[in-house]
């Protein structure tokens, strides 16, 4: 009886840690929606290390990531966009690219550029680009999908494996100086799952591939021109909230060309939080100060509303290592003063300021 007592408590042990160590399963609300704000964060690439190995219940570490720049994926309703009677649906959202794509005084000028995406709960069940609009001499023209690119295919788990077609053109009309169409696949295959660390924090997740063999053309009123947009993407999804924010947008994502079976990473983004030189405990703070500049190289200024004289300071890195430590004394200048930063390597850092009872934490960028 204590045998088996044993084993059964071991087999209920074995089983429990299994089913703790299973791939998560994404779906269409793990997707981006109307109104969310998702700020990421650029990377330089040779911060990066080895992206392409993955596994089952495997840990992916790029805390060392390096930041160079930031930017902010804004998703509206389609009725909140100037293409809304071409784009109707309560299921779909639009998205800015840019302000102005081409502008040529007296010539042409496209503005107003917007990717539409929807999800689709049955038939396919995916998350699918719907097409795109932009506005030409202020007329607003829409791009449709004839044949829509499923994005993202649900349920989504280890192991999945699918392959979609997908065709696009832009309007074919005399007020554009050119026909942009494109055709092709789009392979993507869930090759792992585990946790990833980045800057942004730890989760669940699942690695996914995706390759995209496309044939693209420019018509215009001299010359069509045909070319091969053969692309991938490593992706890692995760179903959690990360520092209390829904990721909706790849934890991380390393995408780039592909050239004679050969892939070229060019870009590396993470999904992360506004990073700047402002307070981050705002109930205990030493009055207002101010770092800069954000990114910084050399030397890293800062200024107050009153002296810090005799204020505690600490710099940690993203490991939470402390690497630098001193004690501000008066300032020449009454309540500026700065910081030699050439000993720190690239990277996210955190500055605590003390004194007593008053705490302020800042974050900044060493290029």
């Amino acid at each position: 009886m204590k045998l088996f007592f044993t084993l059964s408590l071991f087999t209920i042990v074995l089983s429990s840690h299994i089913v703790a160590q299973t791939p998560i399963t994404l779906n269409n609300t793990n997707m981006p929606s109307n109104n969310d704000t998702l700020r990421y964060t650029n990377a330089q690439l040779s911060s990066l290390g080895n992206y392409t190995a993955t596994g089952l219940n495997f840990n992916w570490n790029f805390s060392s990531l390096v930041p160079t720049s930031q930017g902010l994926r804004e998703f509206k309703s389609p009725f909140a966009t100037p293409y809304a009677i071409f784009f109707l649906s309560f299921t779909g959202s639009a998205e800015k690219v840019a302000d102005t794509l081409i502008s040529i005084p007296f010539v042409v000028s496209l503005t107003n550029y917007y990717l539409f995406y929807r999800k689709s709960n049955s038939n396919p069940n995916a998350y699918l680009a719907d097409g795109a609009g932009l506005s030409v001499a202020g007329l607003p023209l829409p791009s449709y999908y004839s044949d829509k690119d499923e994005l993202y295919n649900f349920p989504m788990t280890y192991p999945k494996y699918d392959s979609t077609t997908f065709r696009f053109s832009t309007p074919n009309s005399t007020l554009t100086p050119f026909v942009y169409s494109s055709t092709g696949t789009r392979a993507t295959r869930v090759d792992g799952w585990g946790s990833i660390t980045t800057p942004f924090g730890t989760a669940p997740c699942l690695r996914l591939v995706s390759n995209v063999y496309a044939k693209d053309s420019i018509k215009t009123s001299f010359f069509p021109f045909t070319f091969t947009n053969n692309t991938r993407s490593y992706q890692w999804l995760t179903n959690v909230q990360v520092n209390g924010k829904n990721v909706r947008i790849p934890m991380l994502e390393v995408s780039g060309s592909v050239f004679n079976g050969t892939f070229t990473p060019t870009q590396v983004r993470y999904r992360d939080n506004f990073l700047t030189a402002l307070h981050l405990n705002s109930e205990t703070n030493l009055n207002t100060v101010a770092f800069y500049p954000n990114p910084v190289n050399e030397r890293l200024y800062f200024n107050s509303s009153e002296q810090l004289n005799g204020v505690s300071l600490h710099i940690f890195d993203v490991n939470g290592k402390e690497v630098h430590q001193e004690v501000i004394t008066k300032q020449s200048s009454g309540n500026t003063g700065s910081l030699i930063l050439s000993h720190l390597s690239p990277g996210v850092y955190t500055v605590k300021l003390q004194k007593e009872a008053q705490t302020d934490v800042f974050k900044f960028i060493k290029q």
